[in-house]
């Protein structure tokens, strides 16, 4: 008895040591972190997004303006393209030569960029496509092949649109729906809403 006593008791020990050291391995994983770099903006950012390459930090601000950043230790500028006032939320290409604007009265625009080899900075930008979202805007993810871009709008819907502004696919979204992004190379649509909840939704397009 007091033999089944003490194997049982090793093995409880053994079990809660292992699972110690198993928590204590996830919970390093989550909190182990430093921070990189910090600067100071120009003025109160609106959004931003990071290209796929890590070197630009591209952030619409209260100003009007997407302010193009370096991804260094000072942010150094690399340039500004005015938008709209009306400019709701932005995205890019994963390099940054396309960045991508859906205003409140319901407009989509595409605008590429041109950098300088030296120093990579903005050389020119122009318009390449504007046409009008079936509703107001909310949020913008665009596809990493730079084929689609996803919309979710005012009426509970993604708006699915090619970048010459066809419609492609719609499909109805929790009303209260925030934020929407599509990871990297993935056919996958991610979204969170107001009621603190995350869903992610697998995508069928050609």
């Amino acid at each position: 008895m007091k033999k089944n006593l003490a194997l049982s008791l090793l093995l409880l020990l053994s079990f809660s040591q292992m699972t110690t050291i198993a928590y204590g391995e996830i919970v390093s994983k989550i909190i182990d972190w430093s921070k990189k770099k910090t600067w100071s903006l120009t003025s109160v950012p609106r959004d931003f997004a990071a290209s796929f390459d890590k070197k630009k930090i591209f952030i619409l601000e209260e100003d009007n303006k997407v302010r193009v950043y370096a991804n260094t230790y000072n942010g150094n500028r690399l340039g500004i393209i005015d938008v709209p006032p009306t400019t709701v939320a932005i995205d890019i290409a994963p390099r940054g030569g396309m960045l991508y604007l859906i205003d409140s009265d319901k407009t989509y625009t595409a605008i590429e960029i041109t950098y300088k080899k030296k120093d990579d900075s903005i050389a020119d930008w122009v318009v390449k496509h504007t046409w009008k979202t079936e509703a107001r805007p909310i949020d913008i993810a665009q596809s990493f092949d730079k084929k689609y871009a996803f919309i979710l709008e005012s009426d509970s819907k993604v708006h699915i649109y090619s970048l010459t502004g066809e419609r492609q696919k719609v499909f109805s979204v929790s009303p209260g729906t925030l934020a929407i992004t599509v990871p990297s190379r993935k056919r996958t649509l991610c979204l969170i809403d107001r009621n603190a909840r995350y869903k992610s939704v697998q995508l069928r397009l050609p």
